[in-house]
């Protein structure tokens, strides 16, 4: 019998904290690849596009403690299903609030997607906390990541989902920017990106799972892109 087999937390701190760098390459790729293309960030906006963020995730509290007792499944469908709404809605706002140019799209998708890889590297961290105690909150917790899966999966995965994600990011605030109407477009793509993601991660070989998160993220990106 493996050491994964005896014990599914085996390695993974250490598999954790050697990858936690990379995920910061991940904002630092596109702000390069932009500003080599003659766009280089404007961090108030950027610096807003992550307040956005952060205002989109605080706005889904309130949502997930109204949830909080309805049956488990269903309620992660309300709250995984409302990332859209939330999401796309606070970034219309700002977008329209600057009537932003294409540099300043730019700078607010990657900020938007930038700190949403540094939330990644949080939890990560606060996973690697929990594989180390004994306390009933954290066995309960490391159960419920033992459910999910894919707990001995290299970590290379998480950090292509970010590439992914920070695509579909970028491409979304571009699109707004230049077509607001389209926002009611990208509320029920996005949804349902993060839905059927979630739902193939638990299904699915990881290589498919990243090749549909690749799929919706690049091409947002490139109809951002197009549409100027």
């Amino acid at each position: 019998m493996s050491t994964a087999e005896k014990d599914p937390f085996a390695g993974v701190s250490e598999r954790t904290l050697k990858y936690v760098p990379l995920y910061i390459l991940v904002p630092v790729m596109y702000g390069a690849v932009f500003s080599a293309a003659g766009h280089a960030i404007e961090w108030t906006i950027f610096g807003l596009g992550a307040l956005g963020w952060l205002a989109a995730l605080f706005l889904r509290g309130p949502l997930a403690a109204l949830v909080r007792g309805w049956p488990q499944e269903r309620a992660k469908l309300i709250v995984g299903g409302s990332s859209g709404v939330l999401e796309e809605g606070v970034r219309l706002a700002l977008l329209s609030l600057l009537a932003a140019s294409f540099p300043q799209a730019l700078s607010l998708g990657q900020g938007w997607a930038a700190i949403e890889v540094l939330f990644v590297i949080v939890n990560a961290i606060i996973i690697i906390s929990l594989i180390k105690r004994t306390d009933e909150k954290a066995m309960q917790a490391k159960q419920i990541l033992q459910a999910q899966g894919n707990l001995q999966a290299s970590p290379l995965w998480g950090i292509l989902e970010r590439i992914w994600a920070s695509a579909f990011h970028i491409g979304a605030a571009l699109i707004i920017a230049r077509t607001p109407w389209s926002a009611a477009l990208l509320i029920p793509l996005h949804s349902s990106f993060n839905l059927v993601a979630v739902r193939l991660a638990r299904t699915a070989a990881l290589p498919l799972v990243s090749l549909f998160a690749a799929a919706v993220g690049l091409l947002t990106l490139m109809m951002g892109l197009l549409v100027w």
